[in-house]
């Protein structure tokens, strides 16, 4: 259902929603009001583009950029202030009334002040370097196709990059379905995905907490994992198997087997007994690193349970198809092992015009304590190489 607030305001189709173009005062009653719930904030040339959420479905509001400024969100959404300091970094977009005037990816070393203001060049944009984690992915993206653009959004995060894969083709595709066969085996690489994620944190807590033997079989099974991936799709990640109209790369002959076996060695490993053996009485004081040792615990075993089934259900077909050039908008997410990826696309004549990529570490700020800091940290810290952009 429209809201009242953007039934009369102009829109454009964002499959699967829509966008709508708000003046300032309309921007400033949509972030005060409490049927939107804050998401992401990214800009393109002219525009800050906020996403929202309202009953559970996503919606796209911009509003015009005005000799660099626009009006902050921060003051009603605290959490935007950390894209509100991103976009003044990368496009030199300042937020009116903003809550934190801190840098947040340029620190000073940056060869060139807000990069993605400058216009796509013919050839490889000049990327700016930090002593971080920045990579220049938005810049990368502009001027490319989807197909050739994927490559850089499978790159975000390692440890997620089937999910941005899908994500980002999701995009590209926007009211295009891939084959069947596709879909079924994007489906078994992000189980293998979710498997490998359970298995490296888990592991990560135990050798926090010098839990040695929990450790070495976390180990054991995770290079199992990426043995069994790698044998399946080419790749211990499966970094670039998928891609805008299907995917790159069938299971492999034997593919099958191997997952197969896999999930029998996940199903057949004593992990909950070590678990309780050698972390309960360590964790008895840390009820959120229990509660993810548990969640993650959940995920490994269910990520094993599911691999038979899929296996068995994937359809014959062709493995992708093409997509036309076109232009407009589209929002692809998919759910990875830390959360949602978000991406979006505008296409002009086929070619990516503008994007953002929406890693979930955005929204997973690690808690911090004095006690047991390592572990904590174990538990729940990302890298910030999907944040970074």
């Amino acid at each position: 259902m429209t809201r009242p607030l953007l039934a009369t305001i102009p829109q454009t189709r964002c499959p699967p929603t829509s966008r709508y173009f708000a003046d300032p005062e309309t921007w400033r009653a949509i972030a005060a009001s409490p049927e939107f719930t804050f998401t992401a904030l990214w800009a393109e040339p002219g525009a800050v583009i906020a996403l929202l959420e309202t009953n559970g479905a996503p919606v796209l509001v911009s509003v015009a950029v005005e000799q660099g400024f626009y009006p902050a969100l921060s003051p009603f959404h605290p959490h935007a202030a950390a894209f509100e300091r991103m976009l003044r970094d990368l496009w030199g977009y300042n937020a009116v009334g903003a809550t934190d005037a801190r840098p947040m990816l340029d620190f000073g070393h940056w060869p060139v002040a807000t990069p993605m203001a400058r216009p796509t060049a013919s050839g490889p944009p000049e990327r700016p370097t930090s002593g971080f984690a920045h990579k220049g992915t938005l810049a990368l993206l502009r001027g490319k196709s989807p197909r050739a653009a994927a490559r850089f959004a499978a790159r975000l995060d390692g440890e997620a990059t089937v999910s941005h894969s899908v994500a980002f083709a999701r995009a590209a595709e926007a009211d295009i379905a891939p084959p069947p066969r596709a879909l079924a085996l994007r489906d078994l690489m992000a189980t293998i995905e979710h498997l490998a994620f359970g298995l490296d944190h888990l592991g990560a807590i135990a050798q926090a907490a010098d839990a040695a033997l929990l450790a070495a079989a976390c180990a054991r099974l995770r290079e199992a994992t990426a043995g069994a991936a790698a044998a399946a799709f080419g790749h211990r990640l499966m970094m670039d198997a998928v891609i805008p109209g299907g995917v790159a790369i069938d299971l492999a002959p034997d593919g099958a087997a191997h997952l197969s076996r896999l999930a029998r060695t996940i199903h057949a490993a004593p992990l909950a007994p070590l678990i309780a053996a050698t972390l309960d009485q360590r964790l008895r004081d840390l009820p959120q690193v229990a509660a993810r040792t548990t969640s993650l615990l959940a995920t490994t075993n269910a990520a094993a349970a599911t691999i038979p089934p899929q296996l068995d259900t994937i359809p014959p077909g062709p493995l992708a198809i093409g997509i036309p050039p076109r232009d407009g908008e589209a929002l692809g997410q998919h759910p990875g092992p830390r959360g949602t990826a978000t991406h979006w696309l505008r296409l002009e004549g086929g070619q990516i015009a503008a994007a953002f990529l929406l890693d979930p570490t955005w929204h997973d700020p690690a808690p911090i304590s004095a006690d047991d800091h390592s572990i904590i940290n174990a538990a729940f810290a990302a890298g910030p190489s999907g944040s970074d952009l």
